[in-house]
Order: C-alpha cells, then sequence, then structure tokens
C-alpha cells in the first residue's frame, strides 16, 4: 500500500509526499496546520488522483473560510492536468506555480 505524508517548519511550509489517492488521503489531515498563509510544497508527490485534488480543494475551502491562504509549489504535471481537466486549476490558483513540464499525464 501506498503512503502519504505532510511535514511542516517553522516558516510555514508544509511538505506533502507520496502518492495523493483515494488509498492514502485519509492519511493526511482536512487542512492545513499553523495559523497564517500556508505554502504546501508538492514536489515529492509521486502519483494523484481525483481524490488527492478533491483533499487539496478542501485545504483551500478551509483555509479560506479561516482568513488564510494556500500557494502550491513544486506541483507535479499530473496534478496540473488532472485540475486543468476538472476545471479548478483556477480555484487552486495552479496555472502560476506549474513546473514546465507536463510529464506525468493525467
Amino acid at each position: 500500500m501506498s503512503s502519504a505524508s505532510l511535514s511542516s517548519d517553522d516558516a510555514g511550509v508544509c511538505r506533502v509526499s507520496g502518492a495523493l489517492g483515494f488509498d492514502t488521503v485519509t492519511q493526511l489531515p482536512a487542512s492545513l496546520p499553523g495559523d497564517g498563509d500556508v505554502v504546501a510544497d508538492l514536489s515529492a508527490v509521486e502519483r494523484v488522483d481525483s481524490a488527492g485534488l478533491a483533499l487539496l480543494l478542501e485545504w483551500v475551502r478551509t483555509a479560506r473560510a479561516r482568513g488564510r491562504s494556500v500557494v502550491f509549489q513544486g506541483v507535479p504535471g499530473q496534478l496540473s492536468a488532472i485540475a486543468r481537466v476538472s476545471g479548478v486549476d483556477e480555484i487552486l490558483a495552479l496555472d502560476q506555480n506549474t513546473p514546465s513540464d507536463t510529464g506525468g499525464r493525467a
């Protein structure tokens, strides 16, 4: 079974690693830690599906409800493609944070 993990540092950067999928998203919290704005580094995400995308949307929704923002960095091409096809890339603000390579297509 794959796994997913989340670690954070004092600067408010949360690093997500592993697979973000149906069988792993329950291993991660429904909201990101901290009280201020958050940078979520996704560069170590190996695989993502629609359940992983739903988790990221929940992080954004929860953060906005608390007056916070989430900025995604190191967005894998696979996630960018799924978000674009689903019509939520602008909600996640992935368009300006997506790396130029589009490897790992959905």
